[in-house]
């Protein structure tokens, strides 16, 4: 496996070190995680981060039509058009898609459940917003590396704060606060470092996470001062990273939903070890 330390640092990655190093091996492995990422769920999140781009632009979604808005003309659109991958221009073909999805049916099946997903949030949103940035990529440095991510949205609350929010298609937090939540999850702390950087304005920073599913959001708010000594604990985190030659797999609570399990050598010894594992999932189905 190919690993180099990445000369740019996502906080994507970062979480996948911190919950593991060899996921997190796997994932700056170009080639091992374009055989591994591709899943229903991953192209269902593309497709709400195109279309809530969309709704919140107002060069595309006027505020005074958003309310009128066809949000399944909307997802149908946006589900035509997501990237094959980061590194390319070209859109998942017809095929692909039904590759993926397995049948023309169950992307249907899919497509209808997400317009009902994003109808549902987008009834309870503020739709007052006027974002000062929508999906920008955008990198600064801490210490001597160099982050970067593309944050989903940053609204300016006031002459002297920025909200920065990260969508989340998936399922809810196992952590029921917002503090347990970046304290397992580096994504969004680092997110408001950028946005803070890029908008030295703001003397303070909102950050939310918005589960998109169950219109359900996470808030927190930090002062300049606060997030340079978060800062500062996340230079010590990728100095570890850089410094760990090893990267070794660590059995966690996630490992049964990790894009990687078939190929983690602690998994194959997790069950070598303890051949119940595999036992107490093995079911003897109904025949009739």
């Amino acid at each position: 496996m190919a690993y180099i330390f990445p000369k740019k640092i996502f906080p994507s990655a970062l979480n996948k070190y911190l919950q593991c190093p060899f996921q997190f091996k796997c994932h700056n492995d170009k080639e091992v995680k374009a055989k591994f990422v591709e899943t229903p769920e991953n192209f269902i999140g593309n497709v709400a981060h195109i279309m809530l781009k969309d709704f919140f632009d107002i060069s595309k979604t006027p505020i005074n039509k958003r309310k009128e808005q066809d949000i399944g003309k909307m997802v149908r659109y946006s589900w035509a058009r997501v990237p094959q991958n980061g590194f390319t221009k070209s859109y998942w073909t017809a095929k692909q898609r039904n590759k993926l999805f397995e049948s023309i049916e169950q992307e249907k099946a899919f497509g209808l459940k997400t317009i009902a997903m994003l109808s549902n949030y987008i009834s309870s949103a503020d739709l007052s917003v006027i974002p000062l940035s929508l999906e920008d990529w955008m990198e600064s440095h801490i210490g001597k590396f160099l982050i970067a991510g593309k944050i989903d949205r940053i609204d300016q609350d006031s002459k002297s704060s920025i909200s920065v929010w990260d969508y989340k298609t998936g399922k809810l937090p196992f952590f029921s606060t917002i503090e347990e939540i970046i304290e397992n999850d580096a994504q969004l702390p680092i997110y408001a470092i950028i946005a803070s950087k890029l908008n030295p304005f703001a003397e303070k920073i909102r950050g939310g996470l918005i589960y998109i599913k169950y219109s359900k959001v996470y808030e927190t708010e930090w002062t300049k001062t606060q997030l340079k000594e978060i800062e500062e604990k996340m230079i010590s985190i990728i100095e570890k990273v850089k410094n760990d030659q090893e990267l070794l797999p660590k059995i966690n609570k996630f490992c049964d939903w990790c894009e990687y399990k078939t190929i983690c050598p602690a998994q194959k010894e997790k069950l070598i070890q303890n051949p119940a594992e595999k036992d107490k999932k093995q079911v003897d189905e109904v025949i009739w």
